[in-house]
């Protein structure tokens, strides 16, 4: 699912879903694909733009939902970085 966001990208979404937090609240899962995620200050803004994006395309989510978590992934399945790329 494509989503725009103020910054003037566009998102596609991967999955969407609910997950219960450690404090037992409901929190929404957002996986985006992004074409790298080494970069984690920019990964961050994405992350941030994403959530602003689609809080503001559905303003429902608020009510129902106690925050968002956002992920993103390359088109390879990685989300997170190796030990030795974190600098």
């Amino acid at each position: 699912m494509p989503l725009a966001a103020a910054n003037g990208r566009t998102y596609s979404l991967t999955q969407v879903f609910a997950a219960h937090n450690e404090q037992g609240q409901l929190s929404l899962v957002v996986k985006y694909e992004a074409a790298d995620v080494s970069n984690t200050a920019q990964s961050f803004q994405d992350n941030t733009a994403v959530m602003k994006a689609l809080v503001g395309k559905f303003p429902e989510l608020r009510p129902a939902f106690s925050g968002i978590v956002t992920r993103a992934t390359t088109a390879g399945g990685q989300t997170l970085l190796l030990m030795k790329d974190i600098r």
